[in-house]
């Protein structure tokens, strides 16, 4: 009998957890012209699932520009019952991209970014339906791009393959809960 009664000890299993709903953005990805939204689910007392979504669609200057699409969904594990106070996350990385920096524009190609770590982070929550996230993780991201020449129909340099390791993840975020 105590093997089943431990996963509810740990709010693995959903046991008299209200389900909650924050829908947040993340303030750092504006200010590098990305636009995002985030929601996350919470569906036991110490378990959560984050999705965001991060898009920018432009190009900012003729030598520096970035145009993404990308997600970085995480399960989180809460110290404490509910969605304030610190926790661990698990997290994937999926994205695709076009940056021009300098002299040379990055395409990938074939498949997009795929990477994937561990972050830690806190929530404060305000004034009963306002949130404020902040969280930081490592991890590893597997890249396959494309380099060519930064001028109108530059010419393909080569294709490049690469393995980042580091920091993958920072997010100071605010946003709205909704008691579902």
């Amino acid at each position: 009998m105590t093997h089943l009664l431990f996963p509810v000890l740990i709010g693995i299993i959903p046991h008299t957890a209200p389900p909650m709903l924050a829908v947040k953005t993340n303030v750092p990805a504006w200010g590098v012209t990305v636009m995002n939204i985030e929601g996350e689910y919470l569906f036991s007392r110490r378990l959560s699932l984050s999705l965001p979504l991060y898009w920018c669609p432009w190009f900012i200057s003729r030598k520096f520009a970035l145009r993404t699409f990308a997600t970085q969904p995480e399960l989180r594990f809460r110290f404490n019952h509910g969605i304030k106070g610190h926790y661990l996350g698990v997290h994937g990385s999926l994205a695709w991209f076009n940056l021009q920096s300098g002299d040379y524009r990055y395409q990938d190609v074939r498949r997009p970014l795929l990477g994937g770590g561990i972050s830690y982070g806190y929530s404060l929550v305000f004034k009963k339906h306002w949130i404020a996230d902040f969280s930081a993780g490592i991890g590893v991201a597997s890249m396959q791009y494309d380099r060519f020449y930064n001028v109108d129909n530059g010419a393909r340099i080569d294709t490049r393959r690469t393995l980042y390791w580091g920091i993958d993840k920072i997010s100071i975020s605010i946003g709205y809960l909704i008691d579902l």
